[in-house]
């Protein structure tokens, strides 16, 4: 059993990229939730909108992208996993629906979701949105990659990883990073 204490810390940061908003989470098994998270209202009933390939096709360009700054560092690439795929996107989705606000709202049950595929030792979160932008996929890693939060989680000693891109009706698009690190 995970036991819990939670820490949460909003941040309220101007960053140097319009238009995008970033979150990220962390957790260490059997440790402590530290949660830091900017988030922002959006008031408008969206539903998602059905463009499965124009999706596959971002989280596999996010995966390819992170991938690459990884190795730009001399770090080791992200495995991906179609089942922590499935848990990202299922996230971004529900993000982009207004199911649940931008943010990391659930963040434990995905966590307990990876559990049972994967043994880990820690695992974290980044989620983004954007909207109006040419290429929204590489406006949200490079908005992670200039936050300290979201830059510590692409460079962490994970490896493995699960993407999920969600896209509603107002062009909004819903980003969802988790990353593992195995036992």
């Amino acid at each position: 059993m995970l036991k819990n204490t939670r820490l949460r810390s909003d941040l309220t940061k101007v960053f140097p990229f319009v238009g995008v908003v970033l979150g990220t989470v962390i957790i260490l098994s059997g440790g402590e939730i530290t949660q830091l998270f900017s988030n922002s209202e959006i008031g408008l009933g969206a539903k998602s909108v059905n463009a499965a390939s124009d999706v596959a096709a971002m989280e596999k360009s996010v995966h390819e992208q992170i991938n690459q700054y990884r190795s730009s560092k001399g770090l080791p690439a992200l495995t991906l996993n179609s089942s922590i795929n499935e848990i990202a996107r299922q996230h971004s989705k529900q993000m982009a629906d207004k199911q649940v606000p931008f943010g990391h709202d659930g963040s434990s049950s995905r966590y307990n979701k990876i559990s049972k595929l994967i043994s880990y030792r820690a695992v974290a979160e980044n989620v983004a949105y954007n909207q109006g932008h040419p290429n929204p996929g590489k406006s949200a890693v490079e908005g992670w990659i200039k936050s300290s939060g979201h830059h510590r989680n692409i460079v962490g000693k994970y490896q493995v990883t699960g993407i999920g891109v969600a896209k509603n009706s107002q062009g909004e698009y819903y980003f969802t990073q988790l990353f593992v690190s195995q036992r």
